[in-house]
């Protein structure tokens, strides 16, 4: 009888060990199942998000194709204060050469009138940069600057004779510029060669995946490279360091989430080319769009001169402001053989802390149960650790031997 009890004892045991382990791999597989849940919520709203976004790119990211331009003015003095042929509405806001900012108020036809709102604080204070601080020099890096062009078949008239160029335009040539001199300072300057043709409303989707691709390679910044399609020659032609040049005007979105930072960079790097190239900088101009900037908060883009300028003139405007732009960003060069981070290594390693916090939690739940209380379950952890330091002292002792 007694041995029939004992059996049913140890059977009972079992049982409970059996349901504990059970019980135990099921809080790890409910964890994990917890993390892949949240994980995939993230995703689907941030896909849900990039759809919305996509709806909207190409509505208001436009540029004039007749030939034409719009001229701001001052809606008191009436005086012209600026043009360019990108497309222009209400509330979209300008900071001129001399940081007077003005908000467009009206279109009448190609005139656009806007109201003074007073002096930018615009000057450069190394001291206040965040580009330049010490703690961002370390972790900047080996980081790159990123480049590519929305409108790739832009071009400039008095070099190829035409303003369009599908497959070759010279605004690559005029990124290209920029990377090469990136390059020769020992930065490391992406230039995307990916066309983005027709130059159309859907344009901007398609450089989105080009920008994207960028992103991966963990830039400092990411710029897309334009020009204007204002017919005055001289409306951006300068002189710098003696050559022929042309002035580069920064746009910023207004429909992203993006905007203040990227407004805020603008500025920084307006004030900073002020000081060290003064004229190099036209202007800010803040437009209803997105221009894919959702997507970092350090991105811009570039008008390099526009149509009726030449070629090599674009290209001295650019090298000039890509010679800079190392001390501006606090950047520095990398050995050939330190890669930075990409997101696949991030999130490889996120995935993997998530995995062994749930393995962690499952095992201290499964003690819990086993031994029924929190002290149970500390006598039960140093047991263990007992045992395989016996084990191990063990093993010792036969090698020994």
């Amino acid at each position: 009888m007694s041995q029939i009890r004992t059996k049913g004892v140890r059977t009972m045991h079992k049982t409970r060990k059996f349901f504990l382990l059970g019980l135990g791999i099921f809080c790890v597989i409910l964890g994990l199942t917890i993390v892949h849940l949240t994980g995939n919520l993230s995703v689907s709203v941030s896909v849900d998000s990039a759809q919305e976004i996509l709806e909207e790119l190409g509505k208001f990211d436009l540029e004039r194709t007749d030939g034409g331009y719009y001229s701001f003015v001052d809606i008191k003095t009436k005086k012209e204060i600026d043009q360019t042929s990108r497309a222009v509405f209400e509330g979209d806001e300008l900071i001129l050469a001399d940081n007077s900012r003005y908000r467009v108020v009206e279109i009448e036809g190609d005139t656009v009138y806007c109201e003074y709102l007073g002096k930018e604080d615009i000057s450069w204070k190394p001291k206040e940069q965040p580009a330049i601080s010490q703690g961002k020099l370390a972790q900047n890096e080996g980081r790159p600057v990123a480049l590519y062009s929305t409108h790739t078949a832009e071009s400039y008239v008095p070099t190829s004779g035409t303003e369009s160029k599908p497959g070759d335009g010279d605004i690559l040539k005029v990124g290209k510029t920029i990377s090469n001199v990136l390059q020769e300072q020992g930065i490391k300057g992406i230039m995307s060669d990916n066309k983005h043709d027709p130059h159309d409303a859907n344009a901007y989707q398609r450089s989105r995946r080009t920008a994207v691709q960028l992103l991966k390679q963990n830039p400092i910044a990411l710029i897309d490279v334009h020009r204007d399609g204002v017919p005055d020659p001289n409306f951006y032609a300068t002189e710098i360091d003696g050559k022929n040049a042309t002035q580069i005007r920064l746009v910023v979105g207004r429909q992203n989430q993006n905007m203040q930072a990227n407004l805020d960079f603008a500025k920084q790097i307006k004030a900073y080319y002020d000081e060290k190239k003064p004229g190099l900088i036209k202007g800010i101009f803040m437009a209803k769009g997105n221009y894919n900037q959702d997507l970092a908060p350090r991105s811009i883009l570039i008008e390099v001169g526009t149509h009726t300028n030449s070629l090599e003139a674009a290209q001295n405007g650019a090298a000039v402001f890509a010679s800079l732009l190392p001390e501006f960003l606090g950047v520095t060069g990398t050995p050939a053989n330190q890669q930075p981070a990409t997101e696949t290594t991030r999130g490889t390693t996120s995935s993997l802390i998530w995995i062994l916090l749930a393995v962690f939690v499952g095992g201290i739940v499964f003690l819990f149960i086993s031994t029924g209380s929190l002290e149970g379950s500390f006598n039960k952890v140093r047991s263990l650790g007992k045992e395989f330091a016996s084990f191990f002292g063990n093993i010792k002792g036969k090698d020994k031997k």
